[in-house]
């Protein structure tokens, strides 16, 4: 199961960081065909703002699996132990009950309103609109990774750099 779950982890993460790279590289080219050129396409702005959405809502679904999302712990760390794992089941449920609205919601929103063409690029909004439902799904699923994390061994998923000075001890080494 640890596998599997590093396996969807690894993905993700590829997927994450080429969107973040391609939405860096199409800023750079969109900022230099502006201010050097004068030419600006309104097709590569609608595709550099949904490629900034997705990011954004990838981005979401992948904090809850690194347990990274925001939070104030200030009142839930002084609790017992088992009070905390309660309060931690309790979030995740929440985070589920969530994100089941946003897929059912979602899904409905773009049935309705999914085939109209945008007006710049010509694609319908519903391909745009997709990552809502996956990343809600991509989300009850950490979630209820998270939840099982309670209770069986599951491995902590590989996070960033929380500071600089982890950084810099990972160059030292």
């Amino acid at each position: 199961m640890n596998s599997c779950i590093k396996r969807i982890d690894k993905v993700l993460s590829v997927i994450s960081i080429l969107l973040v790279g391609l939405l860096a590289t199409g800023v750079i080219v969109a900022v230099f065909l502006r201010y050097f050129f004068s030419l600006s396409y309104g097709w590569f702005e609608e595709f550099l703002t949904m490629l900034f959405v997705f990011i954004n809502f990838l981005g979401a679904a992948i904090c809850i699996r690194e347990k990274q999302h925001i939070a104030i712990t200030v009142l839930i760390d002084s609790f017992p132990k088992k009070l905390r794992t309660v309060c931690t089941i309790g979030i995740q449920l929440v985070i589920i009950a969530v994100s089941v609205f946003l897929t059912i919601y979602s899904s409905r929103w773009i049935a309705s309103v999914g085939s109209t063409l945008s007006p710049s690029s010509g694609i319908p909004f519903g391909y745009f609109y997709a990552i809502v439902p996956i990343s809600s799904v991509i989300s009850i699923f950490y979630a209820l990774i998270n939840i099982l994390g309670v209770f069986l061994p599951i491995e902590e998923a590989e996070t960033g750099y929380f500071s600089d000075a982890d950084l810099l001890e990972e160059c030292a080494e």
